[in-house]
């Protein structure tokens, strides 16, 4: 009995020295490995890019506003008679008359003349007073548009020039067109009813979305905005500040 205790021992002692003892190879390529992963970690952390996003109100107003002629209906109006001289969808140039009104008190013309060229259209509107009939739009065409950007207080502090600027418009929705691209031209030092304000200006003289879809220039259109303060990947985020 005596020797077979001994041979066990012995026996275990061998399988603790071949369990125990876990190859040199092995663990350099669990170094190699564990090495190999933290770097891909660092890289990948290095190129993910995780902007920092402003929130805004965005109006985009094309550079030549449409002008109107309002016609009411009112007592001294009873008095004339009005003869349109356009109809809607004519073009008009400047000078050009867009309609006469006849007094029979004076037994005078009185003539309504377009400072401005454009498209012609007419419409009906009703006011709270029920006296507006007809009104004239000429709309002129335009290729250029002012945008304009308005931000609240909170970050204000950190939008500069140069700063890119994503713009998605309400009469154009970004699931179907895309959204435009711009970068901020200049900023006003003052407040506008609480508010800061901002131009941009597009990246493209045409107004073309991320979808490649051209929007046409409207008189008014309005819609949100996400300026991009920063642009850091997540690397940066993390360690930036020991590296400042």
């Amino acid at each position: 009995m005596p020797e077979n205790n001994q041979s066990l021992e012995i026996r275990s002692n061998e399988m603790e020295e071949v369990v125990g003892n876990i190859p040199v190879w092995i663990i350099r390529w669990g170094i190699t490995v564990l090495f190999a992963v933290a770097v891909l970690g660092l890289l990948i952390a290095n190129l993910v890019r995780y902007p920092d996003m402003l929130h805004a109100t965005v109006l985009m107003q094309s550079e030549n506003q449409p002008g109107k002629v309002t016609i009411r209906r009112t007592d001294e109006n009873a008095n004339f008679k009005f003869n349109y001289l356009v109809k809607s969808g004519d073009q008009v140039v400047p000078g050009d008359t867009l309609l006469t009104r006849y007094d029979p008190k004076t037994d005078q013309n009185y003539y309504t003349i377009t400072p401005m060229g454009g498209k012609i259209y007419i419409t009906k509107g009703i006011d709270q007073k029920n006296t507006l009939d007809q009104i004239i739009w000429v709309v002129p065409k335009s290729s250029r548009a002012e945008i304009k950007v308005k931000y609240n207080s909170k970050r204000a502090g950190n939008v500069k020039v140069g700063q890119s600027v994503k713009i998605e418009l309400s009469d154009f929705p970004s699931n179907e067109y895309g959204f435009l691209e711009g970068t901020i031209s200049s900023i006003l030092p003052v407040q506008m009813d609480g508010e800061h304000l901002a131009y941009v200006e597009l990246n493209q003289k045409k107004i073309i979305t991320s979808e490649n879809r051209e929007i046409p220039l409207l008189p008014v259109m309005e819609g949100s905005a996400e300026i991009v303060l920063s642009n850091r990947s997540i690397f940066q985020r993390i360690f930036g500040s020991m590296f400042n």
